[in-house]
């Protein structure tokens, strides 16, 4: 059996050996890690707490079958597992080579699916709801109206940029998450990255009566990343910070290096997007970044949010080896820190 055990060893899928009289001759390492418990000249009824499989194993010897089908089996700590069966014949005899497979993440995909689907659903319909009911309204009665004409329009107008927003949010998610893994061979200049970033959200802070301050340390060096995509987190983490202060307040951009003091304990880039808002409660804080969680659910949406914004920025930011930390008191404010590796 010596060869036979140096190919299971060199599989990666957890496998168990049984002879004939269904106790185990032989696991390797992935089978251990698995099922820490399993040991040698353990019952295979022992080891699953099933008589089902034991008797399928035996039924896979008698029968001299090559394959078996499959079997859903969970184990002591809530782990599915897909159990399948094959018989070889080992010199003389007959043993039962029992492969285990982890459904665990199978099922939390499914999950996250079904969850992601249900949440775009609600999203699409509230404002389709509206909408619908805006319109049968303007065909009646009201259409005659000019100043409920005109409310209603501006209503329906809304709805539909949210709906756009989504829609927009939905495909850059989508996009960002197809490239994660794809290397960036690209640099890009800090300082000019903020100012393009500042640019492009100055407009709404002036318009809801805020100012943005920016401290930069002077020389930075590039950094590796993907300009759009970083543009895209800066904009996201400064308009949330315009969003969610109060009138008058001052939001202040910050960007410098950092030696060991960071999520990398190794040098880096730190960009901090500070504000005066009303903060947000620590249980939620791990949270934030989960597609479509909102904190305050109807200001965001009366903002025209879609929940997406956060969920992109951690997405840009594995893809660029970067972390989120956001640090947040009640009443006090949030900084939502970014770090980015030098190398």
């Amino acid at each position: 059996m010596y060869e036979i055990e140096e190919l299971i060893d060199a599989i990666g899928v957890p496998i168990l050996v049984f002879d004939r009289s269904l106790t185990l001759k032989y696991y390797n390492d992935a089978a251990k890690t698995l099922i820490p418990n399993v040991k040698k000249n353990l019952a295979a009824e022992s080891i699953f707490n099933d008589k089902k499989i034991s008797s399928q194993i035996l039924r896979c010897l008698d029968m001299g079958q090559t394959e078996f089908r499959r079997i859903r089996y969970k184990i002591d700590n809530g782990t599915e597992l897909a159990v399948n069966i094959k018989s070889l014949h080992e010199n003389d005899s007959k043993i039962a080579i029992v492969a285990l497979n982890d459904l665990s993440p199978l099922s939390e995909a499914k999950t996250m699916r079904s969850d992601f689907v249900a949440n775009v659903s609600h999203e699409i319909r509230s404002p389709l709801t509206s909408i619908s009911g805006f319109i049968e309204t303007l065909q009646g009665p009201a259409g005659d109206d000019i100043d409920k004409r005109h409310r209603f329009l501006s209503v329906v107008a809304k709805e539909t940029d949210r709906m756009k927003n989504l829609v927009t949010d939905l495909l850059s998610l989508s996009l960002v998450e197809a490239k994660e893994k794809r290397a960036i061979n690209t640099s890009v200049n800090p300082e000019l990255l903020i100012r393009m970033a500042l640019q492009t959200t100055m407009p709404l802070a002036k318009a809801v009566k805020k100012n943005i301050k920016l401290n930069i340390d002077a020389n930075l060096p590039d950094i590796i990343g993907n300009q759009e995509n970083l543009h895209r987190v800066l904009i996201n983490l400064i308009e949330n910070a315009i969003n969610y202060s109060s009138e008058g307040e001052t939001i202040r951009i910050n960007a410098t290096l950092t030696e060991n003091d960071n999520e990398f304990s190794a040098p880096a880039l730190r960009i901090s997007i500070c504000d005066r808002g009303e903060g947000i409660h620590q249980d939620e804080i791990p949270r934030l970044t989960e597609r479509f969680y909102r904190v305050d659910k109807s200001r965001s949406r009366n903002m025209g949010g879609t929940g997406l914004g956060l969920a992109i920025v951690k997405h840009i930011l594995v893809r660029h080896k970067g972390v989120l930390s956001i640090d947040s008191v009640l009443g006090e404010g949030s900084n939502f820190n970014v770090y980015l590796p030098l190398t």
